[in-house]
């Protein structure tokens, strides 16, 4: 399974839920049915989408099991999954998080730099958190700093200017 969308919090008391998109393309979520919810992949439970809404880079969601505020705030910090079947592919040059993660990052000479660890969403836009020794430095998701990311070598070249190791 494939989570899509991260359920940040109640809305009204009739059980609805906001959704954030883990991708650039929100609007999918509308489209969202048979999906997976829970805390972690290993403890989902299967649902039934019956109304959605898009509302920022997300969208306001009702499930058929979630009655009242009560059950919303439940789900709050709980993953929504759809089977790998059922997920839309990233436009070309965008990728997935789950694909981003664990990468081996490489500077522009070949130098091994650390791991990517996460993939964080800010106001400006997407930066790739590198752990580089004891140091976590944060990448931004631009063509400027990521010039190649290779997921069949499962590495990504970074270009690395002064001031970013800082």
């Amino acid at each position: 399974m494939i989570a899509v969308a991260k359920i940040t919090k109640s809305v009204g008391i009739k059980g609805l839920v906001q959704a954030e998109a883990l991708s650039d393309q929100a609007d999918r979520l509308l489209s969202l049915r048979q999906v997976f919810v829970g805390k972690a992949e290993s403890e989902v439970r299967p649902d039934v989408v019956e109304k959605a809404e898009s509302r920022g880079s997300g969208a306001v969601l009702k499930f058929r099991s979630v009655e009242d505020r009560t059950g919303a705030d439940a789900l709050r910090g709980a993953w929504i999954f759809v089977e790998e079947n059922e997920i839309v592919h990233p436009r070309p040059g965008s990728y997935f998080i789950h694909e981003i993660v664990g990468l081996k990052a490489l500077s522009e000479d070949g130098k091994e730099l650390g791991i990517v660890m996460d993939v964080v969403h800010l106001p400006a836009g997407d930066a790739w958190v590198v752990r580089i020794g004891e140091r976590e430095v944060m990448v931004p998701a631009v063509k400027e700093f990521i010039r190649n990311v290779d997921l069949r070598r499962r590495r990504v070249v970074i270009r690395m200017i002064e001031g970013l190791m800082e």
